[in-house]
């Protein structure tokens, strides 16, 4: 990691990462609590998050074709610019109006929308940018860095909303996005897969993902385990609707501990960030993986068997931890054997299925959790997590092969 960390173009994107990722947190915790604080439901914030999610399930494929046809850098600097200018905006009339519904909503939908550019595109910068040897030691450091972010939104934000107000939050937020696009726009990077893009310039998007179905498809085990190992980020972002409803309603606590959930989790997952690749050194990437998702799925059973506050704050370090776990080492993994000009199709492909899984679980609980709480909708995310980790055990073998055999390819060129 400090070998990494030494060089200047990844420092860059690191911190440019690390402020974004700061106001992004902020304003989603800001937005979650003010829909279910304002409405005093979770109808609202669940037709909100399946709107989105029922959005970016249809733009999300055409951005991985995005992301493997234009400079990676430059749709990282689209998105900080984007969230700067709508963010901006709609912070100064926080200044002199109340926001409406619609306004949240639209907020929601924009910081939604950075994340589904974010994740795929940073994936496929630094899979193109660096030497695979330095994947893991990456991977681990950006966690470390997004975790760390989480925390410190965790710990601002239920203080700057309780004093300040929903509008000071967007307009740190839009700031915070001004420097992360002026500091990666001084970042050395050459787009190396000119020659692919150009190829791929008079095929249209569909038949741009439908190559990238035909890849994942030959690949023994990729579809079943791509899900399966998007399960612990899936139940994540399921929590983000049952969450607030079950601080509010079943526990009946404030805003102060919503916050101190979003900092246990973020010092889980740093941890995973600093410690998953001595872990996967000591036993193994299947059983780390398979390990943490079970992790995942009984942490859940017990927090729903104690309804108390700390007990939730508490299971939130190990969330953090499992999740992050998983996601590093499924992240390593597709680097080493995805070739270079598919990553942004392959990930966005992915994404595009876990949103789809979000939608009936965000549509589902939405019905479901006015009527009998939302420590049923965690339980059901429990039996999923179970599932997940059998899919793992099936599959996994079979691409930690492929895997190897890149590696073993990457040697003999070199």
């Amino acid at each position: 990691m400090r070998e990494v960390f030494a060089y200047p173009d990844f420092r860059k994107l690191f911190f440019s990462n690390l402020f974004s990722g700061f106001g992004q947190g902020m304003t989603m915790i800001g937005i979650a609590w003010y829909l279910v604080e304002k409405t005093g439901s979770a109808q609202f914030l669940g037709s909100t998050m399946f709107t989105s999610a029922l959005l970016m399930f249809f733009i999300g494929p055409y951005i991985g074709t995005l992301i493997d046809r234009f400079s990676r850098k430059n749709m990282l600097l689209a998105e900080n610019l984007i969230g700067f200018l709508v963010l901006g905006v709609l912070a100064i009339w926080g200044f002199w109006g109340s926001y409406s519904e619609w306004m949240l909503i639209l907020i929601y939908l924009v910081t939604t929308f950075m994340y589904q550019i974010h994740y795929p595109t940073q994936s496929a910068l630094v899979q193109e940018s660096f030497e695979p040897r330095h994947y893991n030691s990456i991977n681990s450091l950006l966690e470390i860095e997004g975790q760390t972010a989480s925390v410190l939104s965790g710990g601002f934000a239920g203080i700057m909303l309780q004093s300040y107000g929903l509008h000071v939050v967007l307009i740190f937020n839009a700031c915070t996005y001004l420097f992360a696009f002026s500091l990666l726009s001084t970042m050395k990077y050459t787009f190396s897969l000119e020659g692919e893009a150009g190829a791929n310039r008079g095929v249209s998007w569909v038949r741009q993902l439908g190559q990238s179905w035909t890849y994942i498809r030959e690949k023994r085990g990729f579809l079943i385990f791509g899900i399966a190992a998007f399960m612990p980020f899936i139940a994540i972002m399921a929590m983000n609707l049952l969450k607030p409803v079950y601080i509010n309603q079943t526990l009946q606590a404030d805003v102060i501990t919503f916050s101190m959930a979003e900092m246990t989790y973020a010092f889980g997952a740093v941890a995973a960030g600093l410690l998953v690749i001595w872990v996967v050194q000591k036993v193994g990437e299947f059983q780390a993986m398979v390990g943490n998702i079970l992790v995942f799925a009984l942490v859940i059973v017990a927090m729903v068997a104690f309804p108390v506050g700390w007990v939730l704050i508490a299971a939130y370090v190990f969330y953090g931890w499992c999740n992050a776990s998983v996601r590093l080492i499924r992240q390593t993994l597709y680097m080493s054997m995805v070739p270079r000009h598919m990553m942004g199709r392959v990930m966005s492909f992915f994404n595009s299925i876990g949103m789809m899984m979000r939608l009936i679980l965000i549509g589902f609980f939405t019905l479901l959790i006015d009527h009998t709480g939302a420590g049923v909708g965690f339980l059901i995310l429990s039996g999923l997590l179970l599932l997940a980790a059998v899919g793992v055990v099936g599959t996994m073998r079979y691409l930690l092969a492929d895997a190897e055999r890149a590696k073993e390819l990457q040697i003999k060129e070199g």
